[in-house]
């Protein structure tokens, strides 16, 4: 099997993958025409391939990027990346086996030595081929939609104060993001090569970000009217599907509540859904597969169910 470098220059070569590709994330959607979908797709590749040290590897029917993820190598002081997946769908598991063989040679000796994927519940042929690379799987997410076509969501009865976020709520958020995330089975805690104490921190460094406006474009807080907060939730713009999709989708962010408060977080999922509504975006929610409380409170949203997708790492240390 022959395999090319890809780069910045050759990424035209990948656009028949790209158009053949079967599972494409935005597919079942219905906001994004197939074109705009391998636009999506080829902007997600090219800043892939612009972030330093990222490169690809195009085999025969397949091919594979990878990106340096350079936040989380400084947070867990370990050199990581992500990597992506192409295929035309008319490859078998042993196709596939020398292109990943080859990028575990490849990131090896660029250093790297965590990688992740995340890859939809349908490409079998795709999980079978990571397990079979070493990747073991970390996490299993679920994403549902709340589409533009449909009217806003009816309000319900707030339980407390609903209201955009304050510098003076900050530390109160992290409290609750504290207790919230600590020993969550997510997958930075179910990797045993990422110490769980950094994972619990993890969690606490996004809210703080989402507090500071770097990860979030809006935070909502829930209190008693007296200044408590019970709860929280934030969203951003996704990109580059908004932008290069022309389809405006927002959510991607994180939330929490207080334990002895589990009401709250309903209240401030129907909040951010009215908002990106009437702001004339699509919603997006993401959650495991197996968290059935959280998905509940989408479907009493009545939100669609549109995608899944498997989370895998694999160490090359």
């Amino acid at each position: 099997m022959s395999v090319n470098l890809v780069g910045l220059d050759s990424l035209p070569a990948l656009d028949p993958l790209i158009e053949a590709y079967p599972f494409k994330p935005y597919r079942n959607y219905r906001v994004l025409s197939r074109k705009r979908q391998d636009a999506v797709m080829r902007a997600e590749l090219q800043a892939a391939l612009k972030q330093t040290g990222g490169f690809g590897l195009l085999g025969d029917g397949a091919a594979i990027l990878v990106r340096p993820q350079p936040w989380d190598s400084a947070f867990f002081d370990l050199s990581m990346a992500r990597l992506y997946l192409l295929h035309d769908g008319n490859g078998s598991v042993a196709s596939l086996r020398p292109l990943l063989a080859s990028a575990f040679e490849a990131c090896r000796e660029r250093g790297i030595r965590h990688l992740s994927v995340r890859v939809d519940v349908a490409d079998a042929p795709a999980i079978q081929a990571f397990e079979d690379a070493g990747f073991r799987m970390m996490d299993a997410l679920a994403t549902y939609i709340y589409p533009l076509k449909r009217p806003a969501p009816e309000p319900i009865k707030e339980m407390g104060v609903l209201r955009l976020y304050k510098p003076e709520d900050r530390d109160q958020i992290l409290e609750i993001t504290r207790e919230a995330y600590r020993g969550f089975r997510g997958r930075y805690h179910l990797d045993q090569h990422l110490p769980h104490e950094r994972s619990d921190a993890l969690y606490v460094e996004w809210a703080k970000k989402a507090c500071d406006g770097e990860w979030a474009d809006v935070v909502l807080v829930t209190e008693n009217g007296e200044g408590v907060v019970h709860g929280w939730a934030s969203y951003k713009q996704i990109e580059p599907v908004s932008t290069v999709g022309e389809a405006p989708i927002r959510g991607g962010g994180l939330g929490a509540c207080r334990r002895d408060k589990p009401g709250a977080y309903a209240g401030l999922l129907r909040a951010a859904t009215e908002r990106i509504h009437g702001g004339g975006a699509v919603t997006e929610m993401q959650t495991q597969i197996f968290n059935f409380a959280t998905i509940r409170l989408y479907e009493s949203v009545n939100t669609q169910f549109v995608r899944a997708d498997y989370t895998l790492h694999a160490w090359l240390g």
